[in-house]
């Protein structure tokens, strides 16, 4: 791949921070075909920071959406590793607000279980959590969870989701928020 000049590429002049009020989020065993990662020779650097494909879902199955909070979703990217040995985590954490069964049960289902999340922001770009080989997880609640010590108190519950990966990709698939049926 050659190298070529990166300039201020900001699509229609937009830059805006933070996501939307919208994650999508399902099993990574319900998987059934993931999005391909560039592979050698690569031509351009775009190619090599984008996933090509759709993730669909196995037969009966497909992703769900999960509301949280204005100004309460982050994803970020950390760089982490050694010298020659260089790797990121993905984090999303968000607020969902209130406290009912539904959530109850999405915790309880979500906390030891592997997931995989498609985090849309702002700006139309599309990030993937999880892949065949390592799962998104629920890492904890950063700013907890509770009804809050007054009336005007936040009521709800904070989470974030991590994903370790070799590389940083943009996806640019469809999320599978239908049922998935024999092709």
């Amino acid at each position: 791949m050659d190298f070529t000049d990166i300039l201020k590429e900001l699509k229609d002049g937009e830059n805006m921070g933070g996501l939307p009020q919208k994650f999508y989020f399902g099993y990574q065993a319900d998987v059934g075909t993931w999005p391909a990662k560039p592979v050698a020779p690569i031509l351009t650097m775009e190619a090599a920071g984008k996933l090509t494909g759709d993730l669909l879902m196995k037969v009966g199955k497909r992703m769900f959406e999960f509301y949280f909070t204005d100004d309460t979703g982050e994803f970020k990217i950390e760089p982490v590793g050694e010298m020659d040995g260089k790797s990121f985590i993905l984090r999303l954490t968000i607020f969902h607000p209130g406290l009912s069964a539904k959530i109850f049960g999405f915790m309880n289902a979500a906390k030891n279980d592997n997931l995989v999340l498609i985090v849309p922001d702002n700006n139309g770009n599309m990030y993937v959590m999880g892949d065949a080989l390592r799962p998104a997880i629920y890492s904890g609640a950063p700013d907890g969870a509770g009804t809050g010590k007054e009336t005007a108190g936040r009521r709800g519950i904070s989470m974030e989701f991590t994903y370790k990966t070799s590389n940083l990709y943009v996806y640019t698939g469809s999320i599978p928020l239908t049922v998935a049926v024999e092709p």
